[in-house]
């Protein structure tokens, strides 16, 4: 399973405040809230299959996955959840 280039794309979600990193992480988190509002072409607020297909190919690798609850759209609390169940498993938890 590929899950070097998908850390990127969650890690982004689950930064933590430290002060010495804070401004990078927080122009990391906004880059990363502009990329998937840009890849919501419908503006629904979910990022579809076809959607991920088309401007978030790391994303649509991984796309049945993410999509917990198989509605075939991904939602922000869908993203934060994957995003943390791969911070534990690079924790060791």
């Amino acid at each position: 399973m590929k899950i070097i280039p998908f850390t990127v794309l969650l890690t982004a979600l689950l930064l933590s405040s430290g002060a010495d990193a804070q401004q990078g992480r927080g122009a990391r988190k906004q880059a990363l809230h502009e990329r998937l509002q840009a890849a919501d072409a419908d503006q629904d607020g979910y990022i579809s299959r076809a959607e991920a297909d088309a401007s978030l190919p790391r994303l649509a690798e991984h796309f049945d996955r993410i999509d917990a609850d198989g509605d075939e759209r991904i939602s922000r609390d869908e993203l934060r959840a994957a995003a943390s169940e791969l911070a534990g498993r690079r924790r060791g938890r």
